[in-house]
């Protein structure tokens, strides 16, 4: 195993910094006239999740952090996030560093930045280019939802950059820009043209677009059964949105008689890539079920406390009244259980 990381300054605008009682600047500031960056003292290296390292998981993960005039990392939130716990591992290595704290005209100050922990397995490949491709788009995503003109600029280069090298990923976004407008001129010929060829190249997203135009009939002509073959297409690629809207689908009967197995399986591929309602719906419909009563019960209320960890409306009131009888065996079944289906994304 391999793990390194790297320390990027941001290019935020320089705002001032105030100290507060506790000596943390209440405004971060980035590196510039003035201003000096933090410098690495100390450090301990992450480790992999057992989950990462029996899936042969690599890749790099990418935290927007802030560090403080006392020189260590607060504020970190996740840009391009790996899965299989591994964030929670960085994450908690990272807040153990300790830093030589940036300076403003002498003084300590809050530096914001971008820390990059690379996971890597001795002996075993690793598509680099991909995976370069795959971080600069997440942190474009992160810098359009900065609501910044500059950083908002800055990610649209990126796009287009990664459109040139038909990442589809990128393809699909900036697509969707040019549909509606926004950081960049309005152009939805265009935006039509890169959604389906980020379409032909099996994008998730874009596959549910476009069958979802085909199955209303807008924008495209009506063709339910093609629509449906892409959104299916689409959930099993990742979308959320098709799983979503196709596990709503069956689950209601729209258009066609109710089909809850269908609703379940649609509902579980979101369920099981941390979708909150998602969750709730899979367990409601989990609790419907009678022919493995006890099975299907201890699956329902483990999604359900999943999903009442993050917060999810009303979540909690069903663990509440659907749990009030529980055994001891159930509830242990379910403990381990949640484990298990956290530990999938």
């Amino acid at each position: 195993m391999r793990i390194a990381f790297v320390l990027v300054l941001t290019s935020l605008p320089l705002l001032p910094a105030a100290q507060s009682a506790s000596g943390d600047a209440t405004d971060p500031v980035r590196v510039g006239p003035g201003v000096t960056p933090p410098k690495l003292q100390y450090r301990v290296e992450p480790e992999y999740s057992p989950e990462a390292r029996n899936a042969g998981v690599q890749g790099t993960i990418v935290f927007d952090v802030v560090v403080n005039a006392a020189g260590r990392v607060v504020n970190a939130s996740v840009i391009n996030p790996l899965g299989f716990g591994l964030e929670e591992m960085a994450q908690a290595a990272i807040e153990k560093w300790r830093f030589e704290p940036g300076r403003k005209d002498g003084k300590p100050v809050s530096i914001v930045a971008v820390i990059e922990v690379n996971f890597r397995l001795q002996g075993r490949y690793f598509d680099s280019k991909a995976e370069e491709q795959r971080v600069r788009f997440n942190v474009a995503l992160d810098d359009l939802k900065a609501n910044d003109p500059d950083r908002g600029g800055k990610a649209v280069k990126t796009l287009e950059e990664l459109t040139k090298k038909s990442y589809p990923p990128a393809m699909y976004v900036l697509g969707k820009l040019l549909e509606t407008g926004g950081p960049v001129p309005r152009d939805e010929a265009r935006g039509a043209l890169l959604v389906g060829k980020a379409a032909d190249k099996h994008h998730g997203p874009a596959m549910f677009d476009i069958g979802l135009a085909y199955f209303e009939g807008k924008g495209a002509p009506q063709d339910t059964e093609r629509g449906l073959r892409m959104m299916h297409a689409a959930a099993q690629l990742g979308s959320y949105s098709a799983q979503f809207y196709l596990g709503n689908y069956y689950e209601q009967g729209a258009g066609a008689a109710r089909d809850a197995d269908r609703a379940r399986r649609s509902f579980r591929l979101c369920a099981a890539a941390g979708h909150a309602d998602c969750q709730v719906r899979l367990a409601k419909l989990l609790l419907e079920l009678t022919r493995q009563p006890d099975h299907d019960f201890v699956q329902a209320i483990a999604w359900l406390k999943l999903a009442a960890a993050q917060g999810q409306a009303g979540a909690q009131d069903l663990v509440d009244t659907e749990s009030s009888g529980m055994t001891p065996e159930q509830v242990s079944a379910v403990l381990k259980l949640k484990a298990q289906l956290a530990h999938k994304r």
